[in-house]
């Protein structure tokens, strides 16, 4: 799903994505003239990669976000936005984006925290 940034409005408006690797809802609004933040809830299961054994497992996301996009550059303090450059919200890349960043994080798999105590 994309939106024009121009189209989106300072109401809250609702959204629902359903794929076969995620299902998202949640709402969506304009802040400020090039600033939209999305509020939703992530549902997903995903394959990682175990940092200490190299073994993949499987991992169910089920997660609460809530992100900023901006319309171009991104003149703040604030490092948690997203910068766009086609006038567009692309929901799925959003979504997609979400899920490698997960997938890239430190991950350890069950049968290595038991063999480590944790």
């Amino acid at each position: 799903m994309r939106i024009e940034f121009r189209k989106i409005t300072s109401n809250v408006t609702p959204f629902s994505l359903e794929t076969e690797a995620y299902k998202c809802e949640g709402s969506f609004r304009k802040l400020a003239h090039k600033l939209v933040e999305i509020d939703m809830h992530l549902d997903a299961t995903s394959e990682l990669v175990c940092d200490r054994c190299g073994e993949t497992f499987p991992h169910h996301i089920d997660e609460n976000m809530k992100l900023r996009i901006t319309d171009g550059y991104f003149e703040g303090e604030d490092l948690d936005v997203i910068e766009v450059f086609d006038h567009f919200v692309d929901f799925d890349t959003i979504v997609s984006g979400e899920i490698e960043t997960i997938r890239n994080d430190y991950h350890i798999c069950d049968k290595c925290k038991e063999n480590q105590g944790e």
